[in-house]
Protein backbone atom coordinates (compact mmCIF):
# COMPACT_ATOMS: atom_id res chain seq x y z
CA UNK A 1 0.00 0.00 0.00
CA UNK A 2 3.33 2.33 0.75
CA UNK A 3 4.11 2.02 -2.43
CA UNK A 4 0.83 2.76 -4.19
CA UNK A 5 0.43 5.82 -2.02
CA UNK A 6 3.99 7.07 -3.27
CA UNK A 7 3.47 6.24 -6.69
CA UNK A 8 -0.19 8.44 -6.39
CA UNK A 9 1.59 11.25 -4.98
CA UNK A 10 4.42 11.33 -7.76
CA UNK A 11 7.15 10.33 -6.14
CA UNK A 12 7.99 6.70 -7.18
CA UNK A 13 11.63 7.43 -6.65
CA UNK A 14 11.05 6.91 -2.46
CA UNK A 15 10.25 3.20 -3.56
CA UNK A 16 13.51 2.66 -5.29
CA UNK A 17 15.56 3.53 -2.00
CA UNK A 18 16.46 0.58 0.04
CA UNK A 19 15.21 1.60 3.39
CA UNK A 20 11.91 1.69 1.83
CA UNK A 21 11.58 -2.11 1.17
CA UNK A 22 11.24 -2.69 5.58
CA UNK A 23 8.43 -1.42 7.77
CA UNK A 24 10.86 -0.25 10.03
CA UNK A 25 13.09 1.54 7.07
CA UNK A 26 10.03 3.84 5.88
CA UNK A 27 9.26 3.73 10.27
CA UNK A 28 13.13 5.48 10.10
CA UNK A 29 11.96 8.13 7.08
CA UNK A 30 8.34 8.52 8.63
CA UNK A 31 8.86 12.69 8.64
CA UNK A 32 9.87 12.69 4.98
CA UNK A 33 7.04 10.16 4.12
CA UNK A 34 4.55 11.98 6.00
CA UNK A 35 5.68 15.97 4.72
CA UNK A 36 5.88 14.48 0.86
CA UNK A 37 1.96 12.82 1.47
CA UNK A 38 0.67 15.45 3.39
CA UNK A 39 2.12 17.97 1.06
CA UNK A 40 0.03 16.16 -2.19
CA UNK A 41 -2.91 15.85 0.04
CA UNK A 42 -3.20 19.50 1.61
CA UNK A 43 -3.01 20.66 -2.20
CA UNK A 44 -6.68 19.38 -2.98
CA UNK A 45 -9.83 18.88 -1.69
CA UNK A 46 -11.21 16.22 0.73
CA UNK A 47 -13.12 14.55 -1.73
CA UNK A 48 -10.61 14.49 -4.58
CA UNK A 49 -8.01 13.09 -2.00
CA UNK A 50 -10.60 10.15 -1.12
CA UNK A 51 -11.34 9.29 -4.60
CA UNK A 52 -7.59 9.44 -5.66
CA UNK A 53 -7.09 6.95 -2.85
CA UNK A 54 -10.00 4.69 -3.22
CA UNK A 55 -8.78 4.62 -6.61
CA UNK A 56 -5.23 3.70 -5.78
CA UNK A 57 -6.82 0.43 -3.36
CA UNK A 58 -5.27 2.86 -0.52
CA UNK A 59 -6.29 2.74 2.96
CA UNK A 60 -8.00 6.59 3.96
CA UNK A 61 -10.37 8.52 5.61
CA UNK A 62 -11.32 12.05 6.25
CA UNK A 63 -10.59 13.69 9.73
CA UNK A 64 -14.24 14.91 10.59
CA UNK A 65 -14.72 17.83 12.45
CA UNK A 66 -17.86 18.43 14.64
CA UNK A 67 -19.82 19.88 11.80
CA UNK A 68 -19.08 16.89 9.48
CA UNK A 69 -19.96 14.28 12.58
CA UNK A 70 -23.36 16.41 12.74
CA UNK A 71 -23.93 15.94 8.62
CA UNK A 72 -22.63 12.54 8.17
CA UNK A 73 -25.89 10.18 7.11
CA UNK A 74 -23.78 7.07 8.51
CA UNK A 75 -23.42 8.72 12.05
CA UNK A 76 -26.91 9.11 12.08
CA UNK A 77 -27.61 5.72 11.25
CA UNK A 78 -25.98 4.06 14.01
CA UNK A 79 -27.86 6.31 16.63
CA UNK A 80 -24.62 8.32 17.23
CA UNK A 81 -26.15 11.48 17.78
CA UNK A 82 -28.69 12.24 20.16
CA UNK A 83 -31.12 15.37 20.59
CA UNK A 84 -32.23 16.21 24.55
CA UNK A 85 -34.27 18.60 26.09
CA UNK A 86 -31.60 19.91 28.96
CA UNK A 87 -33.59 22.10 31.16
CA UNK A 88 -30.08 24.75 31.84
CA UNK A 89 -28.75 24.11 27.87
CA UNK A 90 -31.80 23.78 26.20
CA UNK A 91 -32.21 21.38 22.74
CA UNK A 92 -28.63 19.80 22.71
CA UNK A 93 -26.96 17.34 20.19
CA UNK A 94 -24.68 14.93 22.11
CA UNK A 95 -22.54 11.94 21.72
CA UNK A 96 -24.96 8.79 21.82
CA UNK A 97 -24.36 5.15 23.39
CA UNK A 98 -21.28 3.94 21.59
CA UNK A 99 -22.33 0.08 21.44
CA UNK A 100 -25.81 -1.36 21.36
CA UNK A 101 -26.52 -4.71 22.79
CA UNK A 102 -29.73 -6.94 21.55
CA UNK A 103 -30.66 -7.20 25.12
CA UNK A 104 -29.88 -4.22 26.55
CA UNK A 105 -29.20 -1.16 24.38
CA UNK A 106 -29.23 1.58 26.38
CA UNK A 107 -29.69 5.01 25.74
CA UNK A 108 -28.79 8.65 26.87
CA UNK A 109 -31.90 10.03 29.32
CA UNK A 110 -30.12 13.37 30.35
CA UNK A 111 -26.88 15.76 29.70
CA UNK A 112 -25.84 15.17 33.02
CA UNK A 113 -27.42 15.90 36.62
CA UNK A 114 -28.02 19.90 37.60
CA UNK A 115 -24.89 21.72 38.81
CA UNK A 116 -25.37 20.66 43.11
CA UNK A 117 -27.79 17.92 42.54
CA UNK A 118 -25.52 15.80 44.43
CA UNK A 119 -24.27 17.84 46.66
CA UNK A 120 -25.53 16.10 50.02
CA UNK A 121 -24.93 12.96 49.47
CA UNK A 122 -21.35 13.89 48.63
CA UNK A 123 -21.08 16.76 51.60
CA UNK A 124 -22.61 13.94 53.65
CA UNK A 125 -20.52 10.77 52.55
CA UNK A 126 -17.79 13.63 53.82
CA UNK A 127 -19.07 14.10 57.35
CA UNK A 128 -20.39 17.46 56.57
CA UNK A 129 -23.97 17.16 58.33
CA UNK A 130 -26.97 18.73 57.67
CA UNK A 131 -26.51 21.86 59.89
CA UNK A 132 -23.30 22.70 58.37
CA UNK A 133 -24.30 22.03 54.57
CA UNK A 134 -27.48 24.32 55.21
CA UNK A 135 -24.76 26.94 56.49
CA UNK A 136 -23.00 26.48 53.26
CA UNK A 137 -26.28 27.00 51.05
CA UNK A 138 -26.76 30.41 53.52
CA UNK A 139 -23.02 32.00 52.55
CA UNK A 140 -23.66 30.72 48.87
CA UNK A 141 -20.94 28.55 49.41
CA UNK A 142 -22.92 25.26 47.90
Amino acid sequence: MAERVLHLVGRPDLVEQPWFRSGTGRAEHVEELDAVVGGWIGERDSADVIAAFEKAQAAIAPIYSSADIMADPQFAALGSIVHLADPELGDLAMQGVPTHLSSTPGRVRWAGRPLGADNDDVLGALGVDATQRAELRRKGVI
